[in-house]
């Protein structure tokens, strides 16, 4: 009860919502999902949802409005505009565009958490802070004290636990299958370094990492034993705050490493880390305690300077 339904503010979550969804915006708006509809019909192979759902492949006009329909949508959740019809809006269009690929014989794995994201926040009650709706509300309602200063709740904690959990399972998940199906040897055989290599030689690494490791082999095994520590230890981040603040930056770090190493990107589990943050103590610290601190600062300095030029006076 205390990790799903820990009474907070809103705060946090409010920001949360404005960050993923204005990121989410800026990530896809300028997306091109009219491609999917020339693909010839022999591509086809539905995934489970659309073959239950009897999803088509629209047409390159409906998938253009179906585009600009969503990040409108994720442009009113980011601001809190109708925010409860605007979210679950973005979660249902969101589940048909970023799921069309899948069709095709490519499983991304970025874009699941994305859609699991949207979908819990689609529950939630995210616009109950930094929103226009609740601008309107105080507006219409007055001074009413529950108006005003909204309560804690648990509504606003399992928003957050739940994008948690969905990290962790992903991770985890990532971690065993690669050593149910390699084992060890996922970590002691020469497979990361010729994963690095080639991606060296396909022009997709950033940094030329490769060529160390032709000369250091344990370096690639170092790098393959860190990555299955951190997918396979990560479940942990939901038991101690200790381990979170290793394996989440931890985690950060390998998806950088792999961008800059390998060349396959990771933006959306990039910008969905942002649930880890407390925001509203990021808040507190930069637009209360800060301020504080330089006034206590600046009061100091005048004292010194009074005290001093008494001390000259004299």
């Amino acid at each position: 009860m205390h990790f799903w339904f820990e009474p907070v503010e809103p705060l946090n979550l409010g920001l949360c919502r404005v960050l993923c969804f204005g990121a989410l915006f800026l990530l896809y708006w300028d997306s091109d999902f009219t491609r999917w509809a020339d693909k010839p019909d022999s591509l086809w192979m539905p995934v489970w949802l659309f073959e239950i759902l009897q999803l088509p492949v629209l047409s390159s006009g409906s998938l253009a409005m179906l585009h600009t329909v969503w990040t409108i949508s994720l442009a009113t959740s980011c601001v809190g505009l109708f925010t409860r019809a605007s979210t679950i809006s973005s979660f249902i269009l969101g589940v048909y565009l970023l799921g069309l690929p899948l069709n095709f014989g490519k499983v991304s794995h970025g874009e699941a958490l994305v859609v699991f994201v949207l979908g819990i926040m689609a529950l939630s009650r995210c616009g109950d802070s930094c929103s226009i709706d609740r601008f309107i509300r105080k507006a219409r309602q007055g001074s009413e004290p529950s108006v005003q200063r909204p309560r804690v709740s648990g509504e606003y904690t399992w928003p957050v636990r739940a994008v948690w959990v969905m990290f962790a399972l992903m991770f985890f998940g990532a971690g065993v299958a690669k050593l149910r199906e390699s084992g060890l040897e996922w970590i002691f055989s020469d497979n990361m370094a010729i994963l690095l290599m080639r991606a060296q030689m396909q022009g997709q690494a950033v940094l030329p990492f490769a060529s160390y490791v032709r000369e250091y082999p344990w370096l690639g095994q170092l790098v393959a034993a860190g990555t299955i520590v951190v997918e396979v230890g990560f479940p942990l981040v939901l038991f101690s705050s200790r381990a979170r603040w290793i394996l989440v930056p931890g985690a950060f770090s390998v998806q950088i490493g792999i961008s800059l190493l390998m060349g396959i990107t990771f933006r959306d589990w990039l910008i969905l880390n942002l649930f880890w943050v407390r925001w509203d103590c990021v808040v507190y610290q930069f637009g209360v305690a800060f301020p504080r601190r330089l006034l206590s600062v600046r009061k100091r300095l005048l004292t010194t300077t009074k005290n001093s030029s008494k001390q000259d006076a004299v």
